[in-house]
């Protein structure tokens, strides 16, 4: 153009000489506050958007009564130190120029929180959606926690995460995230239809959360200290689901059940048809025992159980007695056994898996002569944490077809495995 505005020889300003769509106006006034007669304090830290009372009221009726409607409206300086600035910038974009991409689940439940804050429902539905499809195993629970606090009422989200606490419960229990939740959190997770191997991986959860709790609020770490912190949640534990291994190999060496509550429990284990009744009669702070047999555990079948098979890899026939390698799941997974492939000999090959750390107790071992190594129970590993397997055969006439040196990336039902160095199984088996 000449820089003339039709034919009235009105000068043009810049931007409205170079910008051909309201859209790259609207977001020409958005950065660089040009026309603004209203300034946002946005976050503890007042980061200021200067902005348009008119554009803002057009989006949301939430903030046309901020800033048009309220006799406080006159002023030039609004403050909403309760959002945070990073998911109100996005916010203002997509109201000012439509944006609809969200980066992460963290923008995403932020922005949620402020769509649904300010009413402004494009913003809402581009959440949801975005939320639907990230969600997983390994970031349900932090997505649940906004569920209970922010959005008890977002049937969506709660149906959304009650699908994979029922597909996954397990790997769900395992998670890091469980320490972070609040004990309201805690309560109404434990009443979700989790779907676990055993009760005993929900105690064994709530165990480590207590701990955190105590750690985190620098009290002594006892067996009562511990109690008192998870005794709100025990009566949701049902104990009589467990066998009497399970039962005394996890919660007796716990300490946290008196040994009354724990002979009763054991009782009623082992005559599952005997009294029931109250603890009352025998112990004045006794915990309120879940009397229920139905149990949240599930058969481990073919048709739950994934194969990882390890092949594609130049192998040789090795002997030797010990070998090792490092195993770094993608994904909370629950292992159940090793495969190997054996030649020659007649001792039982074993393997153990540990964590990284030198100073780390054996997770769990298995052996046999056939080279199916099934675990006597479910091996719970984490997302991204490096596990080292050593597969021990004693019998040196035995021979392990494997290789020394390679590293390999193997994938499966949406779970990844990288296996360095060495390679000395055929498959894993997990679900």
């Amino acid at each position: 153009m000449s820089g003339k505005a039709g034919s009235s020889g009105t000068p043009a300003r810049p931007w409205q000489d170079s910008l051909h769509t309201a859209g790259q106006a609207l977001n020409f006034l958005l950065a660089s506050g040009t026309l603004s007669d209203v300034t946002l304090m946005v976050g503890r830290e007042g980061k200021q958007f200067k902005v348009h009372r008119l554009i803002l009221a057009m989006r949301s009726p939430v903030l046309e009564d901020i800033l048009l409607l309220n006799t406080t409206s006159k002023s030039s300086v609004v403050t909403l130190k309760d959002d945070s600035p990073s998911a109100f910038y996005w916010l203002l974009n997509h109201i000012y120029a439509d944006k609809s991409d969200i980066s992460d689940i963290d923008l995403a439940l932020q922005v949620l929180g402020l769509a649904d804050k300010y009413m402004v429902a494009s913003a809402y539905d581009i959440s949801i959606k975005f939320l639907q499809t990230a969600v997983k195993r390994n970031n349900v629970l932090k997505i649940y926690k906004y569920v209970v606090h922010l959005f008890p009422d977002n049937e969506s989200l709660r149906n959304l995460c009650s699908r994979i606490f029922q597909d996954n419960g397990n790997a769900v229990l395992v998670s890091p995230a469980l320490l972070e939740l609040t004990p309201e959190t805690i309560g109404q997770l434990l009443v979700e239809p989790l779907r676990v191997t055993s009760e005993t991986v929900i105690f064994k959860a709530l165990v480590k959360w207590g701990q955190a709790q105590v750690k985190l609020q620098k009290k002594p770490s006892t067996a009562s200290g511990l109690r008192q912190e998870i005794s709100q949640f025990l009566p949701l534990v049902r104990f009589f689901t467990m066998t009497y291994e399970e039962f005394v190999q996890s919660v007796v060496i716990s300490d946290v059940l008196t040994p009354d509550e724990s002979v009763f429990i054991l009782k009623s284990i082992a005559n599952p048809e005997g009294d029931v009744s109250s603890l009352s009669s025998f112990t004045s702070n006794a915990v309120k025992i879940n009397t229920s047999r139905e149990s949240r555990a599930f058969p481990i079948t073919k048709d739950v159980t994934r194969t990882c098979v390890c092949d594609g890899v130049s192998k040789l026939w090795l002997q030797e007695q010990v070998y090792h390698f490092q195993l770094v799941p993608s994904d909370n997974i629950v292992l159940l056994a090793v495969n190997v492939q054996l030649q020659g000999g007649s001792g039982e090959a074993q393997v153990s898996i540990r964590k990284e750390d030198p100073s780390s107790p054996v997770l769990a071992s298995a052996g046999s002569r056939s080279g199916h190594l099934p675990f006597s129970h479910p091996v719970y590993m984490r997302e991204d944490v490096t596990y080292i397997v050593t597969i021990h055969v004693p019998d040196p006439h035995t021979s392990l077809y494997g290789s020394k040196f390679s590293k390999e990336v193997y994938e499966a039902g949406g779970f990844r495995f990288t296996i360095t160095p060495g390679i000395f199984v055929s498959a894993l088996e997990f679900f």
